[in-house]
């Protein structure tokens, strides 16, 4: 199963240890950790998925709420990728976070 959601994100600065480069405007160099469910019933965890801005211009560590589309396989997923579902993001350790805005078909 393919989940899709809009997502906003923030890439932390290098000072707040962010990444120290810019990302691609498609990438799947970030892992998304999720957070626990609305609902408790299901425990956060990280998954792999590929992250591509709409605007197809680089993620910049630093700048504030980048619009993207997130895909992933991970069948888990899906009761996560909810509206108003907070993420981390992880290279390594957190280098920024989001919210997903919608869910996509």
């Amino acid at each position: 199963m393919t989940v899709r959601a809009k997502a906003l994100i923030t890439l932390y600065p290098p000072e707040r240890g962010g990444l120290s480069h810019e990302l691609p405007y498609s990438t799947q160099s970030l892992v998304i950790c999720a957070d626990d469910s609305e609902d408790g019933r299901h425990p956060g965890r990280p998954f792999q998925a590929a992250i591509a801005a709409d605007d197809e211009e680089p993620l910049v560590p630093g700048e504030r709420l980048h619009i993207v589309t997130i895909t992933t396989t991970d069948d888990g997923a899906v009761d996560y990728l909810l509206p108003g579902m907070r993420f981390r993001l992880w290279c390594g350790h957190d280098v920024g976070g989001g919210i997903v805005s919608r869910r996509l078909i």
